[in-house]
């Protein structure tokens, strides 16, 4: 598996698009924590170590209850994170990354592709 590049911020600010960018943006640092909780991250490592075959078998996995699973899931989904296929009456989760590497700018100069004449190492 690879790494999803996220961000924090605007996506769509008057910034050009350079190569390097995160591939997914995230609102606020906030929204980032609330989706990829610890109970999330356990349960994503469950999805990528235990590759369950429903999501009732991830439901017994993780002990949560099962609407609460399917809204993660589908959030995760969105961001880009879990793919969610449907095999028959059964929904299969699978992650898609082993590895989320976070871009969080301070300033202009920090974001990814940013050049200016006062950067410091």
């Amino acid at each position: 598996m690879s790494s999803l590049t996220v961000g924090i911020g605007d996506a769509a600010d008057s910034r050009k698009a350079m190569p390097g960018d995160p591939a997914v943006w995230f609102p606020s640092t906030e929204s980032f924590a609330r989706l990829l909780t610890a109970d999330n991250r356990t349960m994503l490592r469950l999805i990528a170590e235990r590759a369950p075959e429903s999501l009732d078998e991830l439901v017994e996995l993780t002990g949560r209850a099962k609407p609460n699973l399917s809204r993660t899931l589908h959030r995760l989904a969105s961001y880009g994170i879990v793919r969610i296929e449907r095999r028959g009456r059964k929904i299969v989760p699978t992650l898609l990354f082993d590895r989320i590497e976070l871009i969080l700018p301070l300033t202009e100069h920090g974001l990814p592709g940013a050049t200016g004449k006062g950067d410091r190492a």
